[in-house]
């Protein structure tokens, strides 16, 4: 389900396993049904297990224009990806394409929200022009909601929405995790996972964090990186599921080590050369295991359209530009 990039096969190496996929790196262990890198892929094959081909879920392209052009080869399944941020650079709208994308590819997706309430996460996407009903419908989206109990008074709360935002909060009722003790580590972890596990995330889909920054500042302890390295190891590396988190980035209350992310992309407000003239742009600074452009990238955001990259004429002016040159060679979509 899930556009994929093919890892580079070396010309030294031109044969491939028949189990494994991988290259075969010297003389293949050959039977009747196939070629093989090792005896133990050829046992394997054999007794009728099946591993499924690499370049179906070890790599994703997110969707999000910026972000594909600075990774040209697809971002590792298995990452915790940082999303740092100034207020204004539109990080919230990042993380939004992100699920919208992978929901859009008919992949399911778990929000995890520490900034605002289930419902209002939802306007995002409808004031972006994206239909999220069909996907809470459907069982493909859900939200973890370690917001709602830190309210003084969650009741008055529900109380006082508008008739659309109650409309939206019903519709998604069944698919919001409720945390009752927000501030306590354990279960957070555990409704998350057990969200993972309902809706069969393995391999497929990704995981949206609105602000660690915020989670953190919840706990009762300093506990967001033990929170980051469980879930990098239970979700990204146990699962394949990747993991967007945002972060305001200089956010001197909240101190997160940047080395426990395996990616980390900067989005920052930059003063052009014409005055007046304050451009966003994004930045890979860190990404383990893929090839990323060591570059910014100036991008608008546009509604139904999302991010968009952006080319910067003379007078000053950021405008759309055409589709980035990602070198997806082989890029196919998981049905």
């Amino acid at each position: 389900m899930t556009s994929q990039q093919r890892p580079e096969r070396s010309p030294e190496y031109p044969l491939e396993c028949d189990h494994c996929h991988y290259p075969i790196p010297g003389e293949p262990e050959e039977t009747d049904d196939g070629q093989f890198c090792s005896t133990t892929c050829l046992e394997a094959d054999e007794e009728g297990d099946e591993v499924p081909d690499p370049s179906a879920y070890k790599r994703i392209v997110t969707g999000v224009e910026p972000l594909d052009s600075l990774v040209p080869n697809g971002v590792p399944a298995d990452s915790f990806v940082c999303l740092s941020g100034e207020a204004g650079t539109r990080r919230s709208e990042l993380l939004t394409e992100l699920v919208w994308r992978a929901v859009e590819r008919g992949e399911p997706a778990v929000i995890l929200t520490a900034t605002t309430p289930p419902a209002a996460v939802l306007e995002r996407f409808f004031e972006n022009g994206w239909n999220v009903l069909p996907a809470l419908e459907d069982d493909r989206l859900r939200l973890v909601d370690c917001f709602t109990r830190r309210l003084a008074d969650p009741d008055a709360f529900r109380d006082h929405r508008g008739e659309w935002i109650e409309f939206v909060g019903e519709a998604a009722a069944d698919s919001i995790i409720s945390i009752e003790e927000p501030t306590d580590i354990e279960p957070i972890l555990r409704e998350l996972n057990a969200a993972l596990d309902d809706l069969e995330m393995t391999e497929t889909g990704l995981v949206a964090i609105d602000s660690l920054s915020e989670l953190a500042r919840g706990l009762e302890t300093d506990h967001v990186h033990e929170f980051v390295t469980e879930t990098r190891a239970t979700v990204c590396k146990a699962r394949y599921v990747p993991i967007f988190g945002g972060r305001t980035a200089g956010d001197e209350g909240v101190a997160i080590d940047e080395s426990i992310f395996d990616g980390v992309v900067d989005l920052r407000l930059a003063d052009h050369l014409e005055p007046d003239t304050r451009l966003r742009q994004l930045g890979v600074r860190k990404l383990t295991g893929a090839r990323f452009l060591p570059q910014w990238i100036t991008y608008e955001y546009e509604p139904v359209r999302g991010l968009l990259a952006s080319v910067v004429e003379a007078a000053g002016q950021a405008t759309p530009g055409g589709p980035p040159s990602r070198e997806m060679q082989g890029v196919r979509e998981r049905r």
